[in-house]
């Protein structure tokens, strides 16, 4: 009793090289360790077999406050009541596509300002000037608000297939930026340990892009969750894809549903992964991962090389 038992003095730890040649023979000739690779996407894979290094890794640090945003077209009927109903569920940024020919005191009767965030997209020339001159009105903290004419900006990076061309893209919109205050909307896609790669991905490369300017560009990244089939599918889809933005340390969602029974699911997954798990309080989850680290890394390295090329 009081005696600390160590747990390698009972088992013996294997080696790399036995860990491979017991592979092997459980692969009985089909394939080899060798041939077991995970792909990030097209030209772009790394061994699955990860031995345990000794890197004293650096967890990604950000002061995160869980931003919820959710796509708002505000020429929808039923527009007011279903922005209501979100920031019920707790929705923080609303990212209104306005139009000209709308009525933004119906659009937004009744919804206090004070607490939320305001992303502008306008869909028509003049749509953007209409509602800033509506909230301006309302007395709306300016300091809240996205749009195209002001100091803070949002900025959103499609995904088309690769993982690092996505990240090169976000490099140039933000190098090409004049904002020091910008809403990064990147959109997700069905691979979780690569979503998880690519979001922590993202931040080192901005962190690196802050550094070569020699300025510190605020920002807040976002993992927009968009299943791409309907129905039961999408329900699981958006359900991942949250929690791979809380273990990869995005600041937070952009809830898209393409099934209107499903528009909160996203919502209410992404609150109880928080609320429930604690996994977004947990200082970069995905840190001390073999797998993960490297496919990070790998990640970088090709997103950092595509974008200096093009400078």
């Amino acid at each position: 009793m009081g005696k600390r038992l160590e747990i390698n003095q009972i088992f013996t730890k294997p080696t790399v090289s036995e860990w491979i040649a017991k592979i092997n023979k459980d692969l009985k000739g089909a394939k080899t360790a060798d041939d077991l690779q995970y792909s990030i996407e097209e030209g772009l894979a790394i061994s699955v077999i990860q031995a345990h290094s000794p890197q004293d890794f650096k967890p990604i640090s950000r002061n995160r406050d869980h931003t919820i945003a959710c796509h708002i077209d505000t020429r929808e009927v039923d527009c007011n009541a279903n922005i209501k109903s979100l920031l019920n569920v707790g929705v923080n940024t609303l990212i209104l596509d306005v139009y000209v020919n709308v009525d933004y005191a119906v659009v937004l009767n009744g919804v206090i300002l004070d607490y939320i965030q305001v992303a502008i997209c306008p869909m028509e020339e003049g749509a953007e000037q209409k509602v800033l001159c509506y909230l301006k009105e309302r007395g709306g903290d300016m300091n809240k608000i996205y749009s195209p004419s002001s100091r803070r900006k949002i900025i959103h990076i499609p995904f088309s297939g690769s993982v690092s061309d996505q990240l090169a893209q976000l490099l140039h919109k933000v190098n090409n930026s004049t904002s020091d205050d910008i809403l990064l909307i990147l959109d997700g896609q069905k691979d979780f340990l690569s979503e998880v790669s690519k979001i922590r991905a993202g931040h080192i490369l901005l962190a690196n892009l802050n550094k070569a300017l020699n300025k510190e560009i605020k920002y807040r990244l976002l993992s927009q969750t968009k299943a791409s089939s309907k129905g039961v599918h999408e329900l699981i889809q958006s359900s991942y894809m949250g929690l791979a933005a809380i273990v990869g340390e995005a600041d937070g969602i952009v809830s898209v549903a393409l099934d209107p029974k499903y528009k909160l699911n996203a919502v209410h997954t992404y609150n109880l992964i928080v609320m429930e798990s604690y996994i977004g309080k947990v200082r970069d989850p995905a840190a001390g991962s073999n797998l993960i680290e490297e496919m990070t890394e790998v990640v970088c390295q090709k997103s950092w090389a595509a974008f200096i090329e093009k400078v």
